[in-house]
């Protein structure tokens, strides 16, 4: 035997709250069929692929490396072989710390005798045949006078007994091209001018002999001319 209970209070109010707890599910039910299959699942779940566009999204994207561009130049080692004229042979070791510049020191040999030689070498474009500037300082020892007359004159000539070496100075500019077939050749050659700067310890017997006096004196000889000047030559790279 079971016993109703009826709930307290007025039973209008009563009947008004059952009536609107069946709406509510009424209208729960509406709306779950009304959403489409699935909906319910993926509102509680993200989206794998739309997380990890935005990730990527987040990364900085790097700055676009142009094609064209040069790479880093790195220091550059060699030995330089050049042989011209009125320079003669050389040999010298060779650095080049930049893309546009070379130095380079050595030993030099001409007809005159034996030298020491450094300079610079510009390349202010770099394309197949590149324009090349060198600027070089020599120093020769115990050059043979009579050779040098020599050669400045033309023709044998012959100082005076007093005057058989002298040391002289050179410094010379040359304007030319240079070209690599490979990595570690370079070819070059170039044109300019060149100045000597001549000077003798004892000269006081080649002015005794041209004036014919025994009592003249004289300081030490220091003679200044220029020459034209041609080379050719080529670098070989160690690295």
């Amino acid at each position: 035997m079971s016993t109703a209970v009826e709930p307290r209070g007025d039973p209008e109010m009563a009947g008004l709250v059952r009536r609107s707890i069946r709406c509510a599910r009424a209208l729960t039910c509406l709306l779950a069929l009304a959403l489409p299959p699935g909906a319910l699942a993926q509102g509680g779940q993200e989206d794998p692929d739309a997380t990890e566009e935005e990730s990527e999204a987040a990364v900085s994207t790097p700055a676009p490396v142009d094609p064209d561009a040069a790479p880093p130049w790195n220091t550059r080692f060699g030995v330089r072989l050049v042989a011209g004229s009125p320079d003669g042979v050389g040999v010298s070791a060779l650095i080049h710390p930049r893309r546009w510049l070379r130095a380079h020191a050595g030993a030099a040999r001409n007809s005159l005798g034996l030298g020491v030689r450094g300079g610079l070498s510009l390349i202010p474009l770099q394309l197949f045949v590149s324009p090349l500037l060198e600027l070089e300082y020599g120093h020769y020892f115990n050059a043979d006078y009579d050779k040098l007359l020599t050669q400045l004159h033309g023709e044998p000539t012959t100082a005076a007994s007093g005057i058989r070496q002298v040391e002289y100075d050179q410094i010379s500019a040359s304007l030319g091209l240079e070209f690599s077939p490979w990595r570690y050749v370079t070819l070059f050659g170039g044109v300019g001018i060149s100045y000597w700067f001549i000077g003798g310890s004892d000269v006081k017997a080649f002015i005794r002999e041209a004036e014919e006096n025994p009592d003249i004196t004289a300081r030490p000889l220091r003679l200044g001319l220029s020459s034209p000047v041609a080379k050719l030559g080529f670098i070989l790279y160690f690295n």
